[in-house]
This record gives C-alpha cells, sequence and structure tokens, in this order.
C-alpha cells in the first residue's frame, strides 16, 4: 500500500499564531488570495464566475493547486448546483492545464471536511489536487526530512497562468490564434533579448502554440527558434490580445532567463536587439512591460 505522507505540515495546518485580521476576525488565506487574483504576483492561476484555482503556498508536490468557491462555505452541503458543478469543471480543467505544463502521470484529488478531517482552513471548502509521478514519493523525504521541488512556485504559478489563460481563450474564441512569448533576460550582459518584426516593430518573441503543446513549452521553442537563446521561465509577465490582417491574436508572455547558444550571433545579425530594461518600455509595442520589467522575476 503507498501512502503520501507528510507529517511535517502539522505544525501547519493546526497552527492558530497568526489566523486572526486586524479587527480580530478569523483570517481566510482564500479570501485574501482572491482579491489579489489580478495582481501578476498572485498565486491564483484562474479566477471563474463561482470559483478559482490557487497554487498551494506549501505544495505536497510540483503543480499542487485547490479549487475553492468564491464564496466562503466549510461544507459540500452547502454548496449550490451551480457551484458544484464549476467546482468540479475546474478540478477537470486543472488536471488537464497540469498534465500539459507538467507531464505528470496521475493525481491525487480530494478534500478534508472539517477541522476534524484534517481541513487547514475548516470553514472554507477546498479541494486538493496534487500532480504525481511515477518515483516522486522517493527517499528524501523518508531519510531527510526534504521534499524535492524540481522548479521554483513563481515558474510553476507562471506556467499554469498560461495554460489555464490559453484554455479559456480556445473555449471563448475558437477562431483566435493562440500565441506564447518570452521576455527573456540575459543576466551576464544584463539586457533583454527582443527581435525585429518583418514591419520593423521591436517586439517580444512569440508564436502559435501548436497542437499537444503547452502555452510555456511554445513560449521557449518560438525563443529558441526565434532568437537562438536557450530560455528557462522564471515568472508571468501578463496577456495580450489584438487583430492583425482581419486575424485576433491571443498571447500568454512570460518572464524568463536565457542562455546563449551557437545560433545567437546568425540572429543578432539579422532580427534579434538586446536592450536595456530601463529602455525597453520605449522600444517595444507590448503595454504591459511599463508595469512588468523590474518586479524581480528576472
Amino acid at each position: 500500500m503507498q501512502r503520501l505522507w507528510s507529517p511535517w505540515r502539522l505544525s501547519y495546518v493546526t497552527k492558530s499564531g497568526d489566523d486572526a485580521d486586524s479587527t480580530g476576525a478569523p483570517r481566510d488565506i482564500f479570501v485574501e488570495a482572491l482579491k489579489t487574483a489580478d495582481d501578476p504576483d498572485s498565486l491564483v492561476v484562474h479566477r471563474g464566475e463561482r470559483g478559482f484555482v490557487v497554487m498551494n503556498l506549501y505544495p505536497y508536490n510540483t503543480g499542487h493547486v485547490m479549487v475553492v468557491p468564491n464564496r466562503k462555505v466549510a461544507t459540500l452541503e452547502e454548496l449550490d448546483d451551480d457551484e458544484a458543478a464549476e467546482l468540479m469543471l475546474l478540478l477537470k480543467r486543472s488536471m488537464t492545464a497540469a498534465r500539459a505544463v507538467l507531464r505528470c502521470d496521475g493525481f491525487n484529488a480530494g478534500l478534508n471536511v472539517g477541522a476534524i478531517a484534517g481541513a487547514g482552513v475548516a470553514d472554507h471548502l477546498h479541494f486538493h489536487l496534487v500532480p504525481r509521478w511515477l518515483g516522486d514519493a522517493n527517499f528524501m523525504p523518508i531519510t531527510a526530512n526534504t521534499m524535492v521541488m524540481p522548479e521554483l512556485l513563481p515558474a510553476t504559478t507562471a506556467r499554469f497562468k498560461g495554460e489555464f489563460a490559453t484554455l479559456a481563450a480556445r473555449d471563448a474564441d475558437p477562431d483566435c490564434r493562440r500565441t506564447a512569448g518570452a521576455l527573456v533576460y540575459l543576466p551576464a550582459e544584463r539586457k533583454l533579448v527582443l527581435r525585429r518584426s518583418a514591419s520593423g516593430d521591436i517586439v517580444i518573441p512569440k508564436g502559435g502554440i501548436e497542437a499537444g503543446e503547452s502555452a510555456s513549452d511554445a513560449a521557449l521553442r518560438e525563443i529558441r527558434e526565434e532568437t537562438g537563446y536557450r530560455a528557462t521561465i522564471t515568472g508571468w509577465c501578463g496577456l495580450d490580445r489584438y487583430e492583425h490582417d482581419g486575424r485576433r491574436f491571443h498571447v500568454v508572455v512570460f518572464f524568463g532567463v536565457g542562455e546563449a547558444t551557437a545560433d545567437v550571433d546568425e540572429h543578432l545579425d539579422r532580427d534579434v536587439v538586446l536592450v536595456d530594461p530601463d529602455e525597453a518600455a520605449d522600444h517595444t509595442v507590448e503595454t504591459f512591460i511599463h508595469s512588468q520589467v523590474g518586479k524581480g522575476y528576472v
């Protein structure tokens, strides 16, 4: 019999030190998270009409998310039928996103109802969804009391945000062209990697998301093909929507760090422009750069 043990979390789920707000009312981490849903630094990866999906700050495994009703209720019985239906759809969508982003082999999914059942936030119902891989519960948590997380939380959060946004765009406008790109920083040169388009505009490298490809994988592939740099995603930048030649485009953009490959010189001589971060807002047409550059992702 296999078990997913994390006994070190007991002190977290039972703590009472700072679980009250400034008015003395009990804190609700989900209500607080929902207030930050539109912030690029938020852990909320998708907000629906009646529920939302948020990354777990203390994950059992990479990609651990929680599906939460917007309305504060403690039990399933308190949900109305529309809320219950949307939460199940969000749980299903979370699995779809996790499979695309993380290539996981399976999931642990469930909920704890009430403090007696182990609920850390007993008065606000929430489902847990934990991606699983063959061999992920290895010797490290047992012998070293250490969970090995292969990716930092801001990067995983960004990749989930990109996937949820792309899936939502597909549902809302099946005919739009879904694309992905990244604003890539070169630590050694202290420059951003941008690209000169056929029209002469300086833009963020981006391109279409291919069938069976996640938005984050598409962004990394496009960076490699269009600039010659190999990138790693580090955070979330934003969304862009526009029309061109009668076609609608939906773009998800990540932050990343890059390193040169043997193909860089060819692109630098032709269509790649390296720009100081302080000058990026003056050199690009993507207006969200004005507020996003310099938030600590790069």
